[in-house]
């Protein structure tokens, strides 16, 4: 997979930063939850679970780089462009699995 620089950089922030907010989100909620006694746990999932769900936000946003770069780096391994897969489907007729040349309902 061949993947400029910037864009390995860009992933790696991603990542790390998404990593970290899950990791002080985790560490200020148990913090309160130790310090607040029996209303912990509540307080501890309000700090926590928004900082996991933002965390996975920007680590999703990351992976999906690398697969758009992958996704790339494929098709130009191919010779292939993205317009030329889209065009080479619809000249065809064909877009998809519903419109293969057998017959699922002959398997039965």
């Amino acid at each position: 997979m061949n993947m400029d620089r910037t864009t390995a950089w860009d992933v790696t922030f991603r990542i790390t930063f998404g990593l970290l907010i899950i990791g002080i989100g985790n560490t200020i909620g148990g913090f309160v939850a130790s310090a607040t006694g029996i209303f912990g746990l509540a307080l501890y999932l309000l700090i926590a679970i928004p900082a996991l769900i933002y965390g996975i936000f920007h680590i999703v946003r990351g992976v999906g780089v690398i697969v758009k770069s992958g996704t790339k780096s494929a098709l130009t391994d191919l010779g292939l462009t993205a317009e030329a897969v889209a065009t080479d489907s619809n000249a065809t007729g064909r877009s998809g699995p519903e419109n293969s040349d057998t017959d699922p309902a002959a398997d039965d």
